[in-house]
């Protein structure tokens, strides 16, 4: 997607992430994985990991935002991925805001200036 297709302005941004692996724990294999955000928005994020994940891939995504030092918990899919150097990948996640205190967190983060509360109500 290109940044004229974007619904979300995208901020560049390196933050810790943990993906949660599907069937990780029936395989008795480590649960999550370490990455980093190259640059998020609201709607999704574009992330480096040395792991391949297909594309439609649903992913449990932890996003652990420097900025703010707030916790994001989102489900994701996978829309891209590309290789960019061998064993590291760079994917693009479509965040699926089905969890509202994720939402929250990542709006207060990309948009709250410092504020450690959005508002929930406009005032005139």
């Amino acid at each position: 997607m290109t940044k004229d297709n974007r619904k979300e302005r995208r901020i560049e941004e390196e933050n810790r992430v943990h993906i949660e692996l599907p069937g990780a724990a029936s395989r008795n294999e480590a649960h999550t994985i370490n990455a980093l955000t190259h640059d998020i928005s609201l709607g999704g994020a574009r992330i480096v990991t040395d792991v391949f994940f297909e594309q439609g891939s649903s992913l449990k995504i932890t996003l652990y935002l420097s900025r703010s030092k707030q916790v994001a918990k989102v489900r994701a899919e996978v829309r891209w991925i590309r290789a960019i150097a061998a064993g590291l990948y760079e994917m693009g996640v479509e965040f699926q805001h089905g969890i509202p205190s994720g939402v929250m967190v990542l709006i207060n983060h990309l948009y709250g200036k410092g504020q450690t509360t959005v508002p929930s109500s406009v005032q005139s």
